[in-house]
């Protein structure tokens, strides 16, 4: 199966580094990763380079999601890139690791905040990555403001 890209883009009524530290401060992460609906433990979170990551996103009927990663690159408030690793059961195409990078350009007193979300096992990866992503950015756009 073809490797997917996702590419979302949202500009937010924020500033850079208030944009990128809402990325790597686990307090405001818990608040926001995941669609709407769903709540997140926090159990390991080193948003430095080489750093890991290890979270469980709640959906409302009660699933667990497990994530892990490895910061790559961590540049505030510029760009950021990390591994996302699902760890669940969802087999092997879920989950494999796929590399996220998010981009934050100054617009004005506004931030336009690129994401690509690379190597998702295909276009139903990608579809249901993207509906996660943008649910989780009306939130991150909600504690922001």
């Amino acid at each position: 199966m073809a490797d997917a890209t996702l590419v979302i883009e949202r500009t937010f009524d924020a500033t850079p580094e208030n944009v990128f530290d809402a990325w790597i401060d686990p307090v405001q992460v818990a608040k926001w990763y995941g669609p709407e609906g769903f709540t997140n433990d926090i159990h390991e979170y080193c948003a430095t380079p080489g750093g890991v990551y290890r979270l469980t996103m709640h959906s409302p009927d009660g699933e667990m999601h497990p994530l892990k990663g490895k910061f790559i690159t961590v540049e505030r408030p510029k760009k950021l890139v990390f591994t996302w690793q699902w760890e669940g059961d969802g087999g092997a195409e879920m989950n494999a690791e796929t590399v996220v990078t998010v981009e934050f350009k100054a617009m004005g007193s506004k931030t336009e905040m690129t994401m690509t979300h690379e190597r998702l096992a295909g276009e139903k990866s990608k579809q249901m990555h993207e509906q996660g992503w943008s649910s989780s950015f009306t939130k991150l756009e909600k504690i922001l403001a």
